[in-house]
């Protein structure tokens, strides 16, 4: 009889365990970041010694991914000459006016983002990013350019988005922006 009531006891206490456990509040899990709709980009390049001279490219994609292809500028070098480039605009023109501007956002949460440049083989174009965020990394709003001998061929433009996980690398995160913007070094 101890033992039985011994085991029923074990068991109610088992029960009242368990049942204030479940009612401990689950632990939230934040959800993912989603990654931006961008609609438009444009870049722009400004001579070292020349602040006048600037060359721009834009790409465009006014119904976003999928529809209609993107409309690409071709963004024209002087050859052997040395610049200071900028992410000049990053819109989400489908948005209402006062969310458009995503480059705003961007750089608020430049922690989390990263631009990647990469210039296909062949053109003489090396890009160096300038800028860093808090955790001392670079972003890659601002930089420098050499545009080196005549060449022409595509410059691969990626942003990436790295919340939680940018260690100053192209490989976490997802990728907000992918374009090969055509280049003319002249």
């Amino acid at each position: 009889m101890i033992k039985n009531k011994l085991k029923l006891g074990l068991i109610a206490a088992a029960a009242i365990v368990m049942s204030i456990s479940a009612c401990k509040k689950d632990k939230e899990v934040p959800e993912p970041d989603e990654n931006e709709l961008i609609t438009k980009v444009s870049l722009k390049f400004t001579n070292s010694t020349n602040a006048s001279d600037i060359a721009t490219v834009t790409w465009t994609d006014p119904d976003g991914d999928g529809g209609v292809a993107p409309t690409i500028g071709t963004l024209n070098l002087k050859a052997n000459t040395s610049y200071n480039f900028e992410v000049s605009e990053v819109l989400n023109e489908t948005a209402a006016p006062a969310d458009r501007n995503v480059l705003s956002e961007i750089t608020s949460e430049s922690f989390e983002h990263l631009w990647v440049y990469k210039p296909a083989t062949g053109l003489n174009l090396t890009l160096v990013r300038t800028d860093k965020d808090k955790n001392n990394l670079e972003i890659g709003i601002k930089g420098t350019a050499a545009a080196g001998a005549i060449s022409s061929g595509s410059l691969q433009v990626v942003l990436r988005h790295q919340p939680g996980a940018k260690n100053g690398t192209e490989a976490p995160g997802s990728t907000d922006f992918s374009a090969a913007i055509p280049v003319s070094i002249k």
